[in-house]
């Protein structure tokens, strides 16, 4: 049987202020194309499906849009949640998904009670067994060990323990006759990230090592949006990535999809296949006229534009978007040698909100529209208010 491993899909992502809705819809178009093509029997997405737990409604439209594609050329589709997603919203949409073959892990269970999909394909005659591990965070981990029956003891004494114990619970169970994938929404320690997910949980305290993983054909991961293998005892675990670079952090890696083979009780393959329908996101720099010169080479990207320059003014952030319109962010290189006592006693003489509007001019060289100040006058509000 073949399986399609994608992940970090973030529908309703934002790239400054600018919607990336239609760029979602082309990328899902694409992997469905490639479901299509490749005769995938399984799609699985593990986690962060949509960018908000309360998506838009544009959102919403273009995800059910391919899981209906999906359904119509007979494909199963399994999603476990991530740490974007709203584990209660998915649980309410469970039924009525479970009868469109799109099968969903919204919350730690028992393997018999759905903590193990079991997923016939027609096909090949094979059975998929998925052991799905939602996000579960540090303070819900004890929570999701009591579902599972595990007692809290002296071996489980970290968050790294508890994911390590229910990771195993809910595998244990699988059988060698079957297909066997484990797919869960965590970090592995020593995973290279890229700078699209949250930096708060990345940090020590969400790791866990590769070696915890449990021994299964492959397992498919969520979390780190940069597309890469791990292996732990001649075992593949894989992070198939975003399908998009979520910002301009996430420069210098292509993005994929993972295409998995799997016969019962034998070694799993796995392959990449590149994406390419996404907006590229670039780094461009240069004066005006520099920048002018490149316009015909960026194509349709969105780039992040240093614009070298004398000194700051007014409206630079304006002409620049009139040269290369895909520019989302401006940022000024210019001398700046005004160091002195002098200059910074003269900035705090300024009021906070005149400091603000200056900060955008001289280091982005655009003036602030209604919506910067009268966002930018109630954090202060709230700031003043705190240290009253």
């Amino acid at each position: 049987m073949k399986l399609l491993h994608t992940a970090d899909l973030h529908v309703g992502k934002m790239l400054g202020r600018q919607s990336r809705i239609q760029e979602s819809e082309a990328v899902l178009a694409e992997i469905i194309a490639i479901a299509e093509r490749e005769d995938i029997d399984v799609v699985l997405i593990a986690g962060d499906v949509f960018e908000h737990k309360v998506p838009s409604p544009e959102a919403e439209a273009v995800l059910y849009r391919a899981l209906v594609a999906l359904e119509s050329r007979g494909i199963h589709v399994v999603i476990v949640t991530g740490n974007h997603d709203a584990p209660d919203r998915w649980d309410a949409l469970r039924p009525l998904l479970g009868a469109f073959r799109i099968h969903c892990a919204s919350d730690i269970r028992r393997p018999d009670d759905g903590g193990i999909l079991e997923i016939p394909v027609a096909r090949t005659g094979e059975t998929l067994q998925v052991a799905v591990l939602p996000w579960v965070s540090p303070r819900r981990c004890t929570s999701a060990m009591d579902v599972l029956g595990i007692s809290a003891s002296s071996t489980v004494a970290t968050y790294a323990d508890g994911l390590k114990a229910l990771m195993h619970a809910l595998c244990a169970p699988l059988s060698g006759d079957a297909c066997t994938i484990f797919a869960g929404h965590l970090m592995i320690s020593g995973a290279r990230p890229g700078t699209g997910e949250r930096t708060l949980t990345l940090g020590q305290v969400y790791g866990i090592d590769a070696v915890s993983l449990p021994q299964v054909q492959y397992a498919a991961l969520g979390h780190i949006h940069r597309p890469q293998t791990i292996e732990y005892s001649g075992v593949p675990a894989r992070y198939a990535g975003s399908p998009m670079q979520m910002d301009f952090g996430e420069l210098g890696y292509d993005t994929s999809v993972t295409i998995v083979e799997l016969k019962p009780a034998r070694p799993a393959r796995f392959r990449e296949v590149p994406l390419t329908t996404m907006r590229r996101l670039l780094d461009v720099s240069g004066t005006l006229d520099e920048l002018a010169a490149q316009a015909g080479a960026v194509g349709d990207a969105w780039l992040r534009v240093t614009l070298r320059c004398e000194r700051p003014q007014p409206g630079m952030a304006e002409q620049v978007r009139e040269i290369l319109p895909g520019t989302i962010e401006v940022r000024l290189d210019y001398p700046r040698e005004d160091r002195t006592e002098a200059a910074r006693a003269r900035v705090r003489t300024l009021s906070p909100r005149q400091q603000f509007e200056r900060f955008l001019t001289e280091h982005y060289g655009t003036e602030p529209d209604t919506t910067d100040l009268n966002l930018f006058d109630e954090l202060l509000d709230a700031a003043q208010g705190g240290a009253g």
